[in-house]
């Protein structure tokens, strides 16, 4: 889908759109082989819960079905999910590198006082901090925090009520063509797809192998 109103508001995904993903499963293997069954579980979990109306728990719902495939009570699942995924994998993004590009596009794009913003299906704050990349959003937030994960519209409206911009305005980048192109689009977004691969731009405005296509791309539809 084309738009032609100026960008006047950036938005991004953080899993494998500002650090390799591959990179994040190298430096992850061993914490993912030693807890194989829950790694499994929770990401089946997860993905019926994407399409699950209403979620009124997310966390409790996520830790209900995580211990239903594991065949354990959902406060040891709980328990499991966040001292697992949530503490200790996420403490291996000490030993991963952002793209090529990515710091540089965020700190000239804050310095043109455009604003930014991060939202991930996980959370943010401290995963921000371990990639160096604090103090450099106007809005951060996950997904999480409202029950409901992409590609579902609540995270995306939310985004663009927290910048203050109506969605035709704001480009949200992302390595998901399903979760972030599609579930931005639908939402009126301008979408940029950035896989770390070829791509066809499909319904994304555009479609990017590097922040330097990104930046590229981008700086001449920014508002002045």
């Amino acid at each position: 889908m084309q738009h032609t109103a100026e960008i006047r508001g950036v938005a991004f995904d953080i899993d494998g759109t500002l650090y390799p993903n591959g990179r994040m499963y190298r430096a992850s293997l061993g914490i993912v082989l030693r807890h194989l069954r829950l790694f499994r579980a929770f990401g089946a979990a997860r993905r019926e819960i994407r399409s699950r109306r209403p979620v009124t728990d997310l966390r409790r719902e996520t830790a209900e079905l995580t211990a239903r495939r594991l065949g354990i009570d959902a406060q040891t699942a709980g328990s499991l999910i966040e001292s697992v995924v949530y503490e200790r994998w996420e403490r291996v993004l000490r030993r991963v590198p952002l793209f090529p590009g990515a710091r540089d596009l965020l700190v000239e794009l804050r310095e043109r006082n455009v604003p930014l913003a991060a939202m991930s299906d996980f959370p943010v704050t401290s995963k921000l901090h371990l990639l160096g990349l604090d103090g450099l959003w106007d809005v951060a937030f996950s997904s999480e925090e409202l029950g409901y994960l992409k590609p579902n519209r609540e995270p995306f409206e939310e985004l663009a009520a927290r910048l203050a911009l109506p969605p035709g305005e704001i480009l949200y980048v992302g390595n998901s063509y399903h979760y972030d192109v599609l579930g931005a689009g639908a939402v009126g977004f301008r979408t940029a797809h950035l896989p770390g691969t070829p791509a066809k731009p499909g319904k994304a405005d555009v479609a990017v192998r590097s922040f330097a296509e990104l930046r590229g791309w981008l700086l001449p539809r920014l508002a002045e």
